[in-house]
């Protein structure tokens, strides 16, 4: 019978947050492997950091099995996410929204 796999993040071999080897262990790969896919994925894939920063939050740490999100994480993604769009509207107003609608 097989044994049951659980992801969690991996805070003993970690740089970050433990995400990728936490999804090394999970996936039998090698850990270089899959950090080296993550940082190629933060330079070529749109909205990479934010996954990772989402997957970092919602991912139990391997000695918090009960949970990961706590209202810290939470309240520290709202901040990540609306940060940048109140400061953005701050300097430019809502005309910036209007500059990147072809792209939504």
């Amino acid at each position: 019978m097989e044994e049951k796999r659980t992801l969690y993040r991996d805070t003993d071999n970690r740089i970050l947050g433990g995400v990728a080897s936490g999804l090394a262990s999970y996936m039998d790969w090698d850990v270089t492997l899959v950090r080296l896919a993550m940082v190629f994925c933060l330079f070529t894939v749109q909205g990479s950091l934010l996954a990772y920063i989402i997957a970092w939050i919602i991912i139990p740490s391997k000695y918090n099995p009960s949970g990961g999100l706590s209202f810290g994480k939470i309240l520290l993604l709202i901040i990540l996410c609306a940060l940048p769009v109140i400061c953005l509207t701050a300097l430019f107003g809502f005309v910036f929204f209007t500059a990147f609608l072809p792209f939504l």
